[in-house]
């Protein structure tokens, strides 16, 4: 049969940074607040056993702190990498068809899955997510439907799964 919609676009990695920022990460934030109460618990004690090691805690306090902030862009260029050594150096078109079955193309990998694997559906600042999972997803670029548009894809989206919220 043939797929009611399609979408083409080239992933980048501002989208893909946003994707792990908000989803493939999970949230690096209580983490963050663990670490600076078990840091400044450790600081205070050794301050008051006399010892001076609060002054090479600082920086590498600092530099942990900044590798977690930056985690999700570290994890975008790995990925866009790995896309590029995979397909002969270049960046793969991804191409998703949605159908009886919902299809994705990416330079060789070819992956099916049905409407019921979709779990729910996440708006991000510049695309969406079908989520299969609770860390996998599918992300969907708004402004590169080929065939149909964005506001039929949720209708037709809302008629396979009636479950599913949708946000605008």
């Amino acid at each position: 049969m043939e797929p009611k919609f399609e979408i083409q676009y080239y992933i980048n990695h501002q989208t893909l940074a946003e994707f792990y920022r908000k989803i493939g990460t999970g949230p690096r934030y209580p983490w963050i607040a663990l670490m600076t109460v078990f840091l400044a618990i450790v600081s205070v004690d050794t301050a008051a056993k006399g010892l001076r090691a609060t002054e090479y805690m600082l920086p590498i306090v600092a530099f942990v702190y900044a590798l977690m902030l930056s985690f999700p862009h570290i994890m975008a260029w790995s990925n866009l990498r790995r896309a590029k050594r995979h397909n002969d150096g270049t960046l793969p078109k991804i191409r998703i068809t949605f159908g009886n079955l919902l299809e994705v193309f990416e330079g060789t990998i070819h992956i099916t899955a049905e409407y019921c694997k979709i779990v729910r559906v996440v708006r991000l600042k510049h695309s969406y997510v079908l989520m299969m999972g609770k860390r996998n997803g599918l992300i969907l670029d708004p402004n590169a439907f080929t065939k149909g548009t964005f506001e039929e894809f949720k209708q037709f989206i809302r008629e396979k799964r009636p479950d599913l919220n949708i946000p605008e």
